[in-house]
């Protein structure tokens, strides 16, 4: 199979008029191989900021004796509850997966990249009789881990930079992201989104809210879908069809937040001398729409008021009049235990988050399940109902008792799920149906996410992926927040402050560029990338629709991997798997390029048909294999 696959690609390269080679530099335009250059003596071609790795300290907190025990103790149980009903149900669980595939899956998982070579080669050739649990726990305590989680909840949030209609909400994803580092509790996380207020620069959690600025109504529904994982929105026009959800009940849960603004008064935003300003350097020129751009960020913020929700003026039901101020009420459960002065939205951001909430915690447990398996415990995720049934519920009930118990810490969470037996097995390879119980025999089937295969492209590109932060936008809020009131000279002042920081972050991202790509992890760039990235090529989620992100397979994807940038980069030299191949002795390179591409050593027949290949081609036989390993569904799928 291999020999067939390598066969097509080469020919296809051929067909395509390209030639990728590991070592193109060492060739002449005749096709005469000039002499190679030792490793040492070849000159990079990726940008001149990767030659050198930042000097970044990594926390690595230590896992203590008694949580190793809660740990194991945990995880058995989980594998008890999954092989009674494996058992009841006449089903074999699938075997232990080997180490090779152990080392990727758990990378993958965990820190949503690769491997590198040397990674998976050291993990496979140790004695340790814990490793497995060992590079657990190493790989949750790595900025991989919060890269990975905060790319999952992106796509669940729609984090971006920029609201729909413009509004600047960069620090939101800023905040997310320090608070996984800070390995910050989720009921924590949830709560200060939904009480924030004030303005982005100052309280970059508003952004949350900010998301959804002029839209209160589709706020609610998307925040119930999100954290309750139940789907409310008919009913803000009618009662639900095929749910037990009123108008009236919607409204009524609406109403918590019905005194919100998201537009601050105007006499804190104003600008008075702006007309004047924009006049003096020209309506319609540049520093006159930055001026205008800088009013308009300064406008929004999130700030509580006295009013009220009404129903609406076409309110067709008996139980509440048109225009009808509405009182505010739970959905279900009980009202939680609150100061007498909190204020409604305090009241409404308790009960969403609290550990009574009978859906709050069921929710987030479902949706971690399906992180390390692939499908959740019930599905659709989001879609729940007082007649959901999860495939186990005693398994289910267990694991809702253990994120209480863990006071709502994912990083413990998913810990325990890791070291289970179920998580170590391997992958069911059929279909399965999402009508159907699944019951965990092993985790199913998955391709990688499109930041799984960009983030996994780049360890076989730059060194240390995860030290290539994103630039803190600190130099721009500076210049874009403004105080009420700024003269004529204060705003041209600003404008000329916000050019010089758009600057700094433009020749920041060329010193990290290759043929038009930033070549940083995907929790690190632009959110979303524009369409046509590799990334949105790959599925990543336009961030409109909640989890809109896809792993189906498209034309696009197959040629941005047969001979797009991101492919052509890794054979340049200066790339890692360049450097590694070159600095490897002869017979040892393909061994090399195995590794870091698929995580494992190469069978014989492989063997035979990649040497074959080499020595056809000579340096561009090699280039030609690393090409062909890319393109294989062993690379792009989590096994």
């Amino acid at each position: 199979m291999f020999r067939i696959l390598t066969s097509g690609l080469v020919c296809l390269i051929a067909l395509m008029g390209g030639e990728p080679t590991i070592n193109a530099q060492n060739k002449a335009p005749n096709g005469v191989v000039k002499k190679k250059a030792k490793p040492s003596e070849i000159k990079s071609k990726l940008p001149a900021a990767f030659n050198s790795v930042p000097n970044v300290n990594l926390p690595v907190k230590p896992v203590k004796a008694e949580q190793i025990a809660k740990v194991r103790e945990s995880a058995a149980t989980i594998d008890q509850f999954i092989n009674a009903k494996l058992a009841a149900e006449g089903i074999d669980p699938n075997p232990e997966i080997d180490d090779a595939r152990f080392v990727r899956r758990a990378y993958l998982d965990i820190t949503g990249q690769i491997p590198t070579g040397r990674e998976a080669y050291l993990f496979v050739r140790s004695n340790l009789s814990n490793k497995r649990e060992v590079l657990i726990d190493y790989l949750l305590n790595t900025v991989g881990y919060s890269s990975h989680m905060f790319n999952y909840l992106a796509d669940n949030w729609r984090i971006v930079d920029k609201s729909s209609n413009n509004t600047y909400i960069r620090p939101w994803a800023e905040w997310v992201k320090k608070s996984l580092r800070q390995n910050k509790p989720y009921d924590l996380m949830v709560r200060e989104m939904l009480t924030a207020d004030g303005q982005i620069f100052d309280n970059p959690a508003v952004g949350y809210r900010l998301r959804d600025v002029g839209m209160p109504l589709d706020h609610l529904n998307n925040t119930v879908r999100i954290f309750l994982g139940t789907r409310i929105g008919c009913a803000q026009c009618h009662d639900h069809p095929f749910d037990k959800w009123t108008q009236k009940e919607f409204y009524q849960l609406a109403a918590f937040e019905g005194g919100l603004r998201t537009q601050l008064p105007r006499p804190e935003y104003a600008q008075p001398n702006l007309k004047k300003a924009t006049a003096d350097v020209g309506e319609r020129s540049r520093e006159a729409n930055r001026m205008r751009q800088i009013e308009r960020w300064n406008r929004y913020g999130v700030v509580e008021t006295a009013a009220k929700l009404k129903f609406p003026h076409d309110y067709a039901y008996d139980d509440a009049k048109p225009n009808e101020i509405v009182l505010p009420e739970i959905l279900f459960g009980k009202r939680p235990a609150v100061p007498e002065n909190a204020s409604r939205r305090q009241v409404y951001a308790h009960w969403m988050t609290s550990r009574q909430n009978p859906r709050f915690t069921r929710a987030i447990v479902n949706r971690m399940w399906k992180r390390a398996f692939g499908v959740g415990m019930f599905e659709p995720v989001d879609d729940m109902t007082d007649y959901t049934k999860a495939s186990n519920p005693e398994l289910e009930t267990f694991l809702i008792s253990e994120m209480r118990r863990l006071n709502y810490d994912l990083k413990e969470f998913m810990r325990i799920v890791y070291n289970t037996d179920a998580y170590q097995r391997s992958v069911t390879y059929d279909d399965i149906d999402l009508s159907k119980p699944y019951h965990f025999q092993g985790p199913v089937l998955r391709r990688m996410s499109a930041e799984q295969v960009w983030d996994s492209v780049l360890v076989l590109t730059v060194n240390s992926p995860d030290k290539y932060l994103r630039p803190n936008d600190n130099p721009f809020i500076a210049a874009v927040q403004a105080e009420p009131g700024l003269s004529v000279e204060q705003l041209k002042a600003k404008v000329d402050e916000y050019d010089s920081a758009e600057k700094s972050k433009r020749d920041h991202n060329r010193r990290h560029t290759y043929r038009g790509l930033v070549l940083r992890r995907a929790s690190e760039l632009p959110q979303p990338l524009p369409a046509g990235h590799f990334l949105r090529q790959f599925g990543q989620s336009d961030r409109e629709i909640i989890a809109d992100g896809s792993t189906e397979g498209t034309v696009p994807q197959l040629l941005a991997l047969f001979n797009g940038p991101i492919t052509h980069i890794m054979l340049e030299a200066g790339s890692v798997v360049h450097r590694e191949v070159m600095g490897a002795q002869p017979n040892d390179r393909l061994t090399v390029v195995f590794l870091s591409i698929l995580g494992r050593m190469p069978t014989n027949e492989e063997r035979v048909a990649c040497f074959r290949e080499i020595q056809e081609n000579e340096a561009a036989g090699m280039g030609n294999v690393i090409w062909a390993l890319l393109n294989t569904r062993e690379f792009l799928f989590v096994q």
